[in-house]
């Protein structure tokens, strides 16, 4: 029996199945009409937590004033700081390092492992385990355009278009460019992502693409380039060093106003 409160649901079901069973029998498959663009702003606006009037507003004060953000984000924005700054001699840090990285998910780990190839001492801090990140949860794939019918230009049109135009440039542009030499990195740093049987990386269709340009590891694509990346870090526990249930709670700035540097909270 279906509890009370989706009875409504299941009597439209009920309603329609003569009318869904008859497309298939006509089609092949059921067929209905996209929304049209006022229908689907109307559910975005009503439903999607992004959208929702009351889901994000101005924030009030400091550098990010007039922002629109997620409430929950401009209420942190503009919350008084936890740290006491008279209980710190910012003369004497803990620790001192070339490159500070904040987090222990797949670019964190990936932006350790090529500042340390690069020449930098470099110390990562991250709120739980490293690899401990949304990356392990990533199922579908990555993308990139190194197929010999694809480029960089033409996923460039696919993400602006399929962001209906209000991305950033400049990251789009840099997001299409890397993404082949990514591939390439994780690859020879062991990433084993699935293939044809003549050895080629197999890709596939995407969300919004219009060439095949999806690399995938079965459908635990996330947590294969996690798994690669952290045993990468571990190898290199002697230049890279990493500090594990280690939140970075408020970033420094130097009299320039540059970042450099943060206050770290074990938890």
């Amino acid at each position: 029996m279906y509890p009370e409160y989706m009875m409504e649901s299941i009597k439209k079901v009920e309603a329609t199945r003569a009318e869904r069973l008859e497309l298939v029998r006509k089609h092949g498959k059921m067929i209905y009409p996209g929304m049209k663009e006022d229908e689907r702003a109307e559910v975005l606006d009503n439903f999607h937590p992004d959208y929702k009037s009351d889901a994000r507003r101005k924030v009030k004060v400091g550098v990010d004033k007039d922002l629109i953000l997620t409430t929950e984000v401009a209420d942190m924005f503009e919350s008084y700081s936890r740290i006491d700054i008279d209980k710190f001699d910012l003369s004497k840090p803990d620790f001192e390092t070339d490159v500070f990285v904040i987090g222990g998910g797949s670019a964190g780990m990936s932006a350790a492992l090529v500042a340390n190839e690069n020449g930098s001492s470099v110390l990562l801090a991250t709120k739980l385990r490293l690899g401990d990140a949304n990356s392990m949860m990533a199922q579908g794939g990555i993308q990139a355009a190194d197929g010999a019918d694809d480029s960089p230009a033409i996923h460039y049109l696919d993400i602006v278009g399929g962001g209906h135009f209000d991305n950033k440039p400049e990251l789009v542009e840099a997001l299409v460019q890397d993404a082949p030499k990514s591939i390439k990195w994780l690859e020879d740093l062991g990433v084993m992502f699935d293939r044809e049987k003549d050895g080629k990386i197999t890709v596939k269709s995407g969300g919004g693409t219009s060439r095949n340009r999806m690399h995938s590891a079965r459908d635990y694509t996330g947590a294969a380039i996690c798994r690669v990346l952290r045993d990468e870090i571990y190898n290199k526990a002697d230049k890279i060093k990493y500090l594990e249930y280690t939140a970075a709670v408020e970033l420094i700035l130097n009299e320039k106003k540059e970042v450099a540097g943060a206050f770290l909270y074990h938890l």
